[in-house]
Formats: structure tokens, C-alpha cells, sequence
């Protein structure tokens, strides 16, 4: 049975600016305003109700995992998180948002799931994040994987160096303590291909190994840079406070 919200919830969600609405302790969906499902694709805002992530016809849904994931956290620890969304949306454009998860409480306080609140970035190429992105981290299934830099810049190379596309790519998901299995899975490529990418940057950061080349990437600052190429890809990335 799908969990009820009171109509001075839903006038809230529906009044305020951005994409709001409420999911379940399941992250089955129980109500969300008509600019969240018109980004998502449906047409009725009533839709969407009982419908998980895996189910909105858009890019999201390459997603769902993650966002169950981020519901539970908010749902256990009882605090909000805010999230870094890029996806390619249903009207089939890359767009990037900053979603808030809080928890959901009935009269009695008990938490029985989530509210979201998403507002979209304008700048097309996501130039300077900056302080927003002092902390990140990147959800990858059950785990938390937990980088800190003290600032954020797109597609800068601090030390000067050229990386190709998909190099920085490598780079940044390796800075956050995934496997070659685990970021062929997020880039879409082959583990062999990924394990040559890292080969090749070992010679460039001087590097004899895995754990020194990620050493000399973070002491040359490259904790600090979002590759612009991920702003075309779907990604959601929990930003700490």
C-alpha cells in the first residue's frame, strides 16, 4: 500500500520553486510535483506515485541504485544529505543538479522516508563549484568511498600536465578508491582498457605502482578537479558538509 502525505505537504512541494516531492522507506515514490515528473518524463504528476527510480522513463534510472542508497543513509542516520546530479534527463539533454535529501516523519516524528528537493545548475559547463564540493563523496552500491579536497575547479591540470579525456576520467574515480572493474562499469569500457589507462598514467605522474600513483595525483592537486568530460555522463555524487 502506498504511504499517504497530507494535502499541506503536497501544496508545499507544489507552490515551492525546483523539484520536490517524497519517496517511501522502499524509495518507492509517494508524491512528487509536476516539474519533477515532467524532468523525469511522465506526464501527470500522479504517475509517479508507487513507481521506484528504476521504473521513470530517463537517464535517472541508470541511477536508481545510488539513490537507494542515499535514501537509506538519510532514513538510518536521521540528517539530510546534498547530492550532485548528472544526467541525461527525458527531454534527452545533460543537466546538472543539486538535489537535498532529508528524512520524512509522520505526526509522531518516526521516520518513514524521504523528501527530496532538486534546483539545476546553470552553468552548462559546471566552471567552478568551488567551496560546494569541499568534501565528496562517491556512492558506489553499499559503500561510501570518502575523498576531501579544499576546493573544487572543472577541468583545470594543476601540475601542468596533459591528460586525455578519458585519462582524467581514470584519474578521478581511481582518487576515490574504485577498482579497475568498478570504473569500467562507470565509464562503460572494458577492465583492460581501464588497467591501460592506469598503466599509462603511472608513467606520467612517475609512479611505480597503484598506491604512488595516487600519492603524486593528490600531492600535485588532482583531488581538486571534476573532469568536464563527467558532465556528460550520469553520475551522482554525495557532497559532504
Amino acid at each position: 500500500m502506498t504511504t499517504l502525505i497530507s494535502p499541506q505537504l503536497q501544496q508545499l512541494f507544489d507552490s515551492q520553486a525546483g523539484c520536490w516531492g517524497c519517496k517511501d522507506e522502499q524509495s518507492n515514490f509517494i508524491y512528487a510535483n509536476q516539474t519533477y515528473t515532467n524532468l523525469v518524463g511522465l506526464c501527470r504528476k500522479e504517475d509517479i506515485a508507487g513507481m521506484t527510480d528504476l521504473d521513470v522513463p530517463c537517464g535517472t534510472a541508470e541511477s536508481a541504485h545510488l539513490f537507494r542508497a542515499q535514501d537509506r543513509e538519510v532514513i538510518q542516520r536521521g540528517e539530510r544529505l546534498r547530492i550532485l546530479d548528472i544526467h541525461r534527463f527525458s527531454d534527452k539533454q545533460w543537466r546538472s543538479f543539486i538535489f537535498t535529501k532529508t528524512p520524512l516523519r509522520d505526526h509522531a516524528q518516526r521516520t518513514i522516508g524521504t523528501i527530496f528537493h532538486g534546483m539545476e545548475l546553470n552553468s552548462r559547463e559546471l566552471l567552478e563549484l568551488g567551496a560546494l564540493l569541499s568534501k565528496i563523496t562517491c556512492s558506489v552500491g553499499e559503500h561510501g568511498l570518502l575523498a576531501m579536497p579544499t576546493s573544487y575547479i572543472i577541468g583545470q591540470h594543476p601540475a601542468g600536465k596533459k591528460l586525455s579525456q578519458r585519462q582524467e576520467e581514470v584519474l578521478f574515480l581511481l582518487l576515490r578508491g574504485r577498482s579497475a572493474r568498478q570504473i569500467a562499469q562507470a565509464l562503460g569500457i572494458a577492465t583492460r582498457t581501464v588497467e591501460w589507462h592506469q598503466e599509462t598514467l603511472k608513467a606520467k605522474f612517475s609512479a611505480s605502482n597503484k598506491s604512488e600513483l595516487i600519492d603524486n595525483a593528490i600531492a600535485q592537486g588532482y583531488l581538486n578537479v571534476l573532469p568536464p568530460g563527467l558532465s556528460k555522463r550520469s553520475l551522482s555524487i554525495v557532497l559532504r558538509e
